[in-house]
């Protein structure tokens, strides 16, 4: 990064973001097969100018020390769902929401979600942006949408109470926060994106000569000399390359 980039914003792809979010992540007990449908979340967050990276940074402590806990859901009509996040963060149980809203919106036509015990509940509208990628159309209670809650849609939203979420089935839905977002990228702020950056640096191996020799793809020992892969690490298949071509073959 340029010394001229320290006084204006980044422009980040979905790529970096994804990096630095998942090794933060790891800082945390987020058990490793979740983290990267979380990451998303958080991508998506920042994408659709929600959250983002800022409330990632802020609420890194309290997100590293809590314990996860899978929402409690039941179904209390067909396609009516009573979720309890029992404390968790709007982002750590998302996927797990909208996995249960396509269940039941394949299932019943359309699916209703309310959801208690977040933190950040605003978060939730994350869940507009990331329909598409479950083929739902989805509509929030509380308040602005990154997704299709405009128009005669919003007459669906008029409900009271805690925050609920409304998924319709909509196949073939563009994905329009991601594509602005890999077009145009997203920005943050220069001093945000570095406090990010080391912290994720801080999920890596300690930086260490032994560390700096095992590396990468060989083995360099201490002395300096490299003895390549081993047997069991090299997995690369060069077959296609020393195969002789079909139409070699039928030309004998």
């Amino acid at each position: 990064m340029s010394a001229a980039c320290d006084k204006e914003a980044v422009t980040l792809l979905p790529r970096e973001v994804r990096l630095v979010v998942e090794r933060i992540l790891l800082l945390t007990r987020l058990p490793p097969g979740a983290i990267p449908a979380v990451r998303d979340v958080v991508l998506y967050s920042a994408a659709a100018g929600l959250g983002g990276l800022a409330l990632l940074h802020f609420r890194f402590e309290s997100l590293r020390a809590r314990e996860p806990a899978p929402p409690r859901i039941i179904e209390t009509a067909p396609g009516h769902l009573l979720i309890d996040a029992r404390g968790q963060h709007a982002w750590m149980v998302l996927p797990m929401i909208l996995d249960a809203l396509a269940e039941a919106a394949a299932r019943e036509g359309a699916a209703m979600a309310t959801v208690t015990g977040l933190t950040d509940p605003e978060e939730l509208r994350v869940a507009c942006a990331l329909g598409p990628r479950t083929g739902l159309a989805v509509f929030v209670t509380d308040g602005g949408c990154t997704g299709p809650a405009t128009g005669s849609d919003a007459a669906l939203l008029r409900t009271e109470g805690p925050a609920a979420l409304l998924a319709v089935p909509a196949p073939g839905r563009p994905d329009m926060v991601l594509e602005r977002a890999l077009r145009g990228g997203t920005p943050v702020e220069p001093a945000l994106w570095w406090a990010l950056h080391h912290l994720s640096n801080s999920a890596l191996a300690t930086d260490t000569p032994e560390s700096r020799r095992h590396a990468g793809p060989v083995i360099v020992e201490a002395d300096g000399r490299i003895i390549g892969r081993s047997d069991h690490d090299d997995d690369t298949d060069i077959s296609l390359l020393t195969a002789p071509r079909p139409d070699t073959q039928d030309a004998h």
